[in-house]
């Protein structure tokens, strides 16, 4: 029988490879839905800044998928603590003031002030339990959704069987001829190459509204993370300001370093969906852009702007969601 706690860190951690690989197996056989292929079980190494975390990956339906361990009693959150005010590689020496959109504008030339910056745009410390997760290791744009692999040599599909009915009676024998895209009147259909010669992952754009695209990924046993659980895998469980560390960065990196080796983009506006409609996590500077505070912010796993994308003065930013499995235990899915 699978010991949950052997799911968590740092027992987790603790495993041989050969020990990971077994509980991986367990959980792929209970917790993956039987319909969705899945290949290419591996062991995975990642090393960020010295430090290596050990964990297991797994293709499903043409997506990888990384296990990352849960955490109980999770420190979340950002306690500000007078030393980032300090930090010359967020702050500017310039007089420009912060406009914030509902408060009166904001300078940050004291400590004190700065400090009240840093503490109005991260959560709160807290402390929560994180579920083990199997995570995407890509997001996808909000109005895309991965529907399972497709061979057009052999017809066979394997995945979303009710969505893959619907797009071969929209688009017919082109299916079969897998071009790069189909762009219909009613869909739109992606053919994303895998591995495997002459399989693809098929996606298929549309424009669902966040609850009802959670409610379409549940049917095929996947979700979106959690406010919480975002903050854990973006963090990799560190309570440091930022992902690459305590203090800012001259140039930003293009994808934001993970110890769980998840990829979140480093563009600046792009926000990712949770599974409360209105919290959405990372995403834009509310206040101007006039600093370098300002532009790296958003980039911490603790950043909260209040606000919701494309919500009245601000830009809409490229929308993203990370697909999801719990490896719950309970009776609720958490």
């Amino acid at each position: 029988m699978m010991n949950p706690q052997q799911l968590n860190r740092p027992t987790w951690e603790q495993l041989t490879g050969e020990q990971q690989h077994l509980l991986f197996t367990q959980i792929l056989r209970y917790f993956v839905n039987p319909l969705l292929p899945t290949t290419e079980i591996a062991p995975v190494r990642i090393t960020v800044q010295g430090k290596n975390f050990a964990s297991q990956t797994v293709m499903i339906a043409g997506q990888r998928y990384i296990f990352v361990p849960g955490q109980l009693q999770a420190q979340l959150g950002y306690q500000v603590t007078g030393q980032e005010v300090l930090t010359p590689q967020l702050w500017d020496d310039g007089s420009a003031v912060l406009e914030h959109p509902d408060l009166p504008a904001m300078a940050l030339t004291t400590n004190g002030q700065r400090e009240r910056y840093l503490t109005e745009f991260t959560t709160a410390p807290r402390t929560a339990d994180i579920p083990p997760l199997l995570v995407a290791q890509q997001p996808l744009p909000i109005d895309q959704r991965s529907v399972g692999l497709y061979t057009p040599g052999t017809d066979d599909f394997s995945g979303d069987v009710v969505t893959f009915k619907k797009i071969r009676q929209n688009v017919g024998s082109q299916l079969r001829q897998a071009p790069r895209a189909i762009v219909t009147p009613e869909m739109s259909i992606y053919f994303v190459p895998t591995a495997v010669l002459g399989e693809y992952q098929l996606r298929v754009a549309e424009a669902l509204p966040p609850m009802v695209l959670t409610q379409t990924l549940a049917r095929q046993g996947f979700s979106v993370l959690a406010p919480d659980e975002y903050e854990y895998v973006v963090s990799g469980g560190q309570t440091t300001l930022f992902p690459w560390g305590a203090q800012g960065l001259t140039d930003l990196p293009p994808v934001i370093p993970n110890r769980f080796g998840i990829r979140f983009s480093a563009r600046q506006y792009t926000a990712e969906m949770t599974t409360d409609p209105l919290t959405w996590r990372g995403g834009w500077p509310v206040s101007g852009g006039q600093k370098k505070v300002e532009a790296q912010l958003p980039f911490s796993a603790f950043y909260d702007s209040g606000r919701l994308p494309g919500f009245g003065d601000l830009p809409l930013p490229q929308q993203v969601y990370h697909q999801v499995i719990r490896v719950s235990f309970d009776d609720d899915d958490r």
